[in-house]
């Protein structure tokens, strides 16, 4: 937790003196945090009570070191999507005022929430498995860690936990998501350069150096259409990522488990048809998704078919995949 460079710990409950407030606890996103003593041993000596201040703040400083942009665990930056999605669900019903084993005090905001899921995870996991199954795989695979049904902990088992899941859709979505180049810079630019470059040819001759040298660009712009132009097809229980537009389509395909899929997200622009009806089109969208130890992020060129692609992210969102979808 690079970001945090200094502690402070009081006796015992102390005053802020920005807020004239007192507090047990704070992370403060300039740097460092601060404790009560009192209350930090207190957490410890009582185990089972969901209330442990030392987590609590650790768990902030967990989720705000990233934020902040500081080296951090990889892993787990990324992974947080996914588990906000799976989250979303109980933290709503908290600030509805509704009961939870969590603290209600998770219902500030979810930089809180998550804090309160970490004491809960560590002080009474296996009740935490009984009552949420999901959101305590999704904690586990996040923190790398889970409880066996004795009580004993288990380290590096994010993986494992991984191919475990049980993610499922109920069809394969044929249709939701249609691809095209209306918007990508990489065509337009290769385009342009054979153009100039074939009536400089037809003007000058085949003689003459710089039609030659405006192919060979347009054929580097067309090299990245081809290196980044992907597609993704869903499948009940995975997914195909394919790269390639014409010349590499399908060269490089990878099948993973839908489970592997953390997040989609997509901007929505708006159209008018010939009978003055408000259409909904998609010029790109993103997805994120974790394939042999790493997270990539790939942009796709298409259009939506509504009712299908709706269908799809509600699925996916059940399935706890991040969904954002900006109008």
């Amino acid at each position: 937790m690079s970001h945090f460079s200094q502690i402070l710990v009081y006796p015992g409950e102390y005053k802020n003196p920005q807020t004239g407030k007192m507090h047990k606890g704070e992370t403060n996103m300039g740097g460092f945090m601060c404790f009560s003593w009192k209350d930090f041993v207190s957490g410890n000596q009582t185990p089972d009570d969901k209330i442990n201040l030392g987590l609590h703040e650790f768990g902030h400083a967990l989720r705000f070191n990233g934020v902040r942009g500081d080296s951090t665990d990889y892993f787990f930056e990324n992974y947080f999507k996914r588990w906000l999605a799976c989250a979303a669900k109980e933290f709503m019903k908290m600030r509805k005022g509704l009961p939870s084993i969590f603290r209600q005090y998770g219902a500030v905001n979810i930089n809180e929430f998550f804090s309160v899921v970490v004491e809960t995870f560590f002080e009474t996991p296996l009740k935490f498995k009984d009552y949420f199954p999901e959101l305590y795989k999704h904690t586990s695979i996040l923190l790398n860690q889970t409880f066996a049904n004795d009580g004993s902990l288990i380290l590096n088992c994010r993986e494992e936990l991984m191919k475990q899941d049980a993610s499922e859709l109920s069809s394969d979505f044929n249709g939701a998501i249609h691809y095209n180049l209306r918007y990508n810079g990489f065509m337009v630019m290769s385009a342009l350069f054979f153009i100039v470059g074939f009536f400089s040819l037809s003007g000058q001759g085949y003689k003459y150096p710089p039609p030659y040298i405006l192919f060979v660009v347009a054929a580097v712009f067309w090299f990245y259409l081809e290196k980044k132009y992907t597609r993704i097809t869903f499948h009940k229980t995975s997914f195909t990522v394919s790269k390639g537009f014409l010349i590499l389509k399908g060269a490089h395909s990878k099948t993973l488990p839908l489970s592997h899929l953390i997040s989609l997200a997509a901007t929505y622009e708006y159209h008018t048809d010939n009978y003055g009806n408000t259409l909904k089109q998609e010029s790109s969208a993103f997805i994120t998704y974790y394939r042999d130890g790493d997270f990539y992020e790939d942009e796709l060129y298409c259009e939506f078919s509504n009712p299908k692609f709706e269908q799809l992210c509600e699925e996916l969102s059940n399935n706890f995949v991040h969904i954002f979808i900006k109008d």
